[in-house]
């Protein structure tokens, strides 16, 4: 299976903290072994990670380093100079880190829950497709607030390039429809070609605001009387529709040709 994002961002962090710690662990060892003195080793270690005032415990070190054999000055200094550089490591590492949230971090998803948040007598349009394409089109010329749903990627940068708002996520389910605003909508059109799908989003609808106009697509009589049971306003078949479209375009056609 494969690691999401999130995970692997965590793993950066907990390599940062282990790390830090077990080098925080063997400086101060170490420099225990030649000082004799665990305070000042591990307020000198600990002052040196978190970047806090040492310069006490550094000048003790120094003291110490200078008035012994230069096998030990060497050796403290290399403690010294490891401390700092591990530092390096552990904050290169939390930078990672940090990176790794704003890569992953659907800033734009965060933008329109936030434009959605602020809307009023608006539109939903649940599930993106032909349908809803036509739908959207014309609610924009007329200048009417729209808010679509969907849970196809691709859906969502189409739409973002258009700069309609876009809500990611599955329209049954009721988070999804909060973020979509729907207590202040005042209509929701369910556009999914699976009528299972469009009952459910029109009940949790219904549940979450009582006086919103429900459109349904539909295309099963029993699933149809389902959703007029329920609270839909209206059920509509899009490809019969589309049939009477058809047949005024060839009645125009036709007359047109006599």
């Amino acid at each position: 299976m494969a690691s999401r994002p999130e995970d692997e961002t965590r793993n950066v962090l907990v390599s940062a903290v282990l790390i830090g710690a077990l080098v925080m662990a063997s400086s101060i060892a170490l420099l225990f072994l030649l000082t004799s003195n665990i305070y000042l080793d591990a307020y000198y270690t600990i002052g040196t990670f978190f970047g806090a005032p040492n310069t006490a415990a550094a000048g003790d070190l120094a003291a110490i380093a200078f008035g012994s054999d230069p096998q030990k000055f060497a050796e403290i200094v290399g403690i010294v100079v490891v401390d700092n550089l591990s530092n390096i490591i552990v904050i290169s590492f939390v930078i990672a880190a940090v990176l790794d949230i704003i890569k992953f971090t659907d800033l734009e998803q965060i933008i329109n829950q936030f434009k959605a948040s602020r809307l009023g007598d608006h539109v939903i349009v649940c599930g993106y497709n032909e349908v809803a394409q036509e739908l959207v089109a014309k609610l924009r010329k007329k200048r009417i607030k729209v808010v679509v749903v969907d849970h196809d990627k691709k859906n969502e940068e189409k739409l973002n390039l258009q700069k309609i708002i876009v809500i990611s996520g599955k329209f049954t389910e009721v988070e999804v429809l909060r973020k979509a605003s729907i207590e202040n909508a005042r209509e929701i059109v369910f556009t999914s070609a699976s009528d299972i799908d469009n009952l459910i989003g029109a009940i949790t609808a219904k549940r979450l605001n009582e006086k919103i106009k429900i459109i349904t697509r539909v295309s099963n009589d029993e699933i149809r009387s389902k959703m007029y049971r329920v609270g839909v306003d209206m059920c509509v078949l899009p490809e019969y529709l589309a049939g009477i479209e058809l047949g005024e375009q060839l009645s125009r056609i036709m007359k047109v040709a006599k």
